[in-house]
């Protein structure tokens, strides 16, 4: 089954897929390296397309971090907050319930698109897009929202795995 990806989770896509060519070219090793400059071209893109991004570690770029990882934001003319259009959560740890900790804060966040980054073992990859579905489907909350999430190949470290998935009210 192919994915529906929407303009937006596309260009995030593109983003993602393009930081592994730069890990490649530039041969980044460690966690740190890897999720600032991840984080780095997340906020760059919540900027071109307008909106303001907050992500902590770039006090001159973006604003300081709250609540998520990355937050994109926009503010009406009286600075007050009337849409959040992303929130991110990244967890390079391999250990479920690290993972599930950070996922389980997007379940309980108010944005438009919600997006996971995380990685795994080559096997594993499906089992876990199946625990995230049955997090989404057991959270009584927030309908028709949509998550896109991403899980890098941890072997490899040279893909990613997408797939959305949105939550349906049940009758």
């Amino acid at each position: 089954m192919t994915e529906n990806f929407d303009e937006i989770e596309k260009r995030i896509i593109k983003v993602l897929d393009d930081f592994l060519l730069e890990v490649e070219e530039n041969k980044y090793v460690g966690n740190k390296i890897w999720t600032n400059r991840l984080k780095e071209s997340i906020g760059d893109l919540g900027k071109e397309l307008e909106h303001e991004v907050a992500i902590g570690g770039f006090p001159n770029k973006f604003e300081r971090e709250w609540l998520y990882d990355i937050v994109w934001y926009q503010e009406d003319s009286e600075n007050r907050l009337i849409r959040t259009p992303l929130i991110v959560e990244s967890e390079w740890s391999r250990n479920y319930s690290g993972i599930k900790y950070d996922f389980e804060k997007l379940l309980i966040g108010n944005a438009e698109k919600r997006l996971m980054i995380c990685q795994s073992e080559p096997s594993q990859v499906e089992n876990l897009f199946v625990k995230f579905k049955e997090a989404i489907n057991a959270f009584e909350e927030n309908y028709n929202d949509r998550f896109l999430i991403a899980i890098l190949d941890s072997v490899t470290e040279s893909i990613f795995h997408y797939k959305t998935f949105t939550k349906i009210k049940r009758n």
